[in-house]
């Protein structure tokens, strides 16, 4: 009996994959508020676990709430690591980070400290260029009151080292940017695969400024205007596209009584930090709360309070493309369940919260469809706890390097110099007894195929792997013990990994 144990613990060294390649980070959404309404405890929270396989749905009582200013981030299997409210850091049990109090000082937050921030994409966490222990929380806070822009960007750094692994904060509140801005911080992985581009909006102005995070610091690289009409104050949103190649801002400019919503799309340069090719449209008289890109870059949605609209981004005609493809159905969740912030999940879905709290979401089913045909599921996502406005700011963490340009510089050590594709592939647990996870990193912007065959040859097993998804948990049907070969395939390549199944 020993060595038939001492023989599997061989096998399951010699099969298991390292699963060190960061494929889960951006797998979680949390939600959850005081002040609920109802049967509903102020203690109540929840979260949602995405993969393509299917939409896993949590009840649980960690206490931070969550209004509009959520970041987090998961570890390489997609389990939190912490997460951030904009007023202060949880880790991964549920309670406050080792000094992870304190956040933003200001009036803002100062008001907001039992609801969570109200600034939508208002913080957003980085991996510390060049140290894989450490993460870089960017947030900032509105000055006066909680509607009103901030006048710094700061900076807290967290070691996950610390604090028996769940973290602790070794930098908080750096001022990295001192200029008053609108709402909203934007992050895109550099074409050297390393370092990272941030970009905020300047507060009532059409100007972007750019800034460059490397293991030196963060540093302002670039402000760049275009002569669009003033913003707000307080709408932003921005956001880069998956790919790296697109930008987008959006701004409701009041008019009397009424709100002019519009859009600014813009071309980016992941090697210069450099924005080009602007276009600007005034979208309808709605109060606008952001917009946000599909999978692919080829569409953007425009979120106003009771109507959705998807332009195309890879066209002439940008103002001529715009399309409707939602209005608001009228079902009451407790409030309204009107269109307001919306987050890019990494089941490659879309997913809209209310203005006020609800416990049903609504979801852009196909966003990389055309027209109506992406299907805007209202109110179909129903949750255990209230979300109330909520949303959470995820950068495409596994952008990587821009092979063959100008600025792929850094040496890469062990990284052979080719142009195949590394799919870097994980199973855990291997061997498994038939339910196993797969992470994995699709070439950008390809869909891919994941084929499991046994001995002989068969295909027991096929899912399709919609692009920008990074992990997926796979429940194989009854099959007999034994060896099986998971392969993924897309237009660029394949790779392979042995599976050994045991009996229960």
């Amino acid at each position: 009996m020993k060595l038939k144990y001492l023989a599997l613990a061989f096998i399951a060294i010699w099969f298991n994959d390292s699963l060190a390649y960061s494929q889960g980070r951006a797998h979680q959404f949390l939600f959850g508020c005081f002040n609920q309404p109802d049967t509903f405890t102020s203690t109540l929270r929840g979260k949602m676990i995405f993969d393509i396989s299917g939409l896993n749905i949590i009840q649980d009582n960690f206490g931070m709430p969550f209004t509009e200013t959520q970041a987090n981030i998961s570890d390489e299997n997609g389990d939190l690591l912490f997460a951030s409210n904009g007023i202060y850091i949880m880790n991964s049990t549920g309670g406050m980070m080792l000094n992870g109090g304190g956040l933003n000082p200001g009036a803002g937050a100062s008001q907001a400290q039992a609801l969570g921030m109200y600034i939508q994409f208002g913080n957003i966490v980085l991996p510390f260029p060049g140290d894989s222990n450490k993460y870089i929380l960017l947030h900032h806070t509105s000055d006066v009151g909680p509607n009103y822009s901030s006048n710094s960007l700061f900076m807290t750094i967290i070691d996950m080292t610390l604090d028996n692994g769940n973290g602790a904060i070794i930098s908080k509140n750096v001022v990295v940017n001192s200029d008053s801005c609108d709402w909203g911080i934007a992050a895109c992985q550099h074409a050297n695969g390393r370092d990272w581009w941030i970009t905020i909006p300047k507060a009532k102005s059409d100007t972007l400024i750019t800034l460059l995070c490397t293991p030196a610091g963060i540093f302002e690289t670039s402000r760049q205007s275009f002569g669009f009409p003033t913003t707000l104050g307080n709408v932003g949103c921005p956001m880069y596209s998956r790919e790296g190649t697109k930008f987008s801002i959006t701004s409701a400019k009041p008019y009397g009584s009424a709100y002019k919503h519009d859009v600014r799309l813009y071309d980016f340069d992941r090697c210069s930090g450099v924005f080009s090719n602007a276009k600007f449209d005034s979208i309808d008289n709605q109060v606008g709360s952001g917009a946000i890109f599909s999978p692919n870059g080829k569409f953007i949605y425009t979120i106003s309070t009771n109507d959705i609209y998807q332009y195309q981004t890879d066209t002439l005609d940008f103002i001529g493309s715009k399309k409707k493809v939602a209005t608001y159905d009228g079902f009451m969740s407790l409030s309204q369940t009107v269109f307001w912030s919306a987050f890019l999940a990494a089941n490659g879905k879309i997913y809209i919260s209310s203005h006020g709290p609800v416990i049903d979401l609504t979801c852009i089913e196909y966003p990389n469809i055309s027209d109506t045909m992406c299907f805007v599921n209202q109110h179909s996502v129903h949750l255990p706890a209230w979300c109330y406005r909520g949303s959470v700011n995820h950068p495409n963490y596994y952008l990587g390097r821009l092979q063959g340009s100008p600025c792929d510089t850094l040496s890469w050590v062990g990284v052979e110099e080719n142009t195949l594709h590394d799919f870097k592939i994980g199973l855990s647990p291997n061997p498994s007894i038939g339910s196993f996870k797969i992470i994995y990193l699709l070439p950008s912007n390809e869909s891919g195929e994941l084929l499991i065959y046994n001995l002989m040859g068969q295909i027991i097993y096929r899912q399709t792997l919609p692009e920008w998804t990074t992990l997926q948990n796979i429940q194989l049907p009854n099959v007999p013990s034994g060896i099986y070969q998971c392969t993924i395939k897309c237009k660029s390549g394949s790779a392979t990994k042995k599976l050994m199944v045991v009996g229960e």
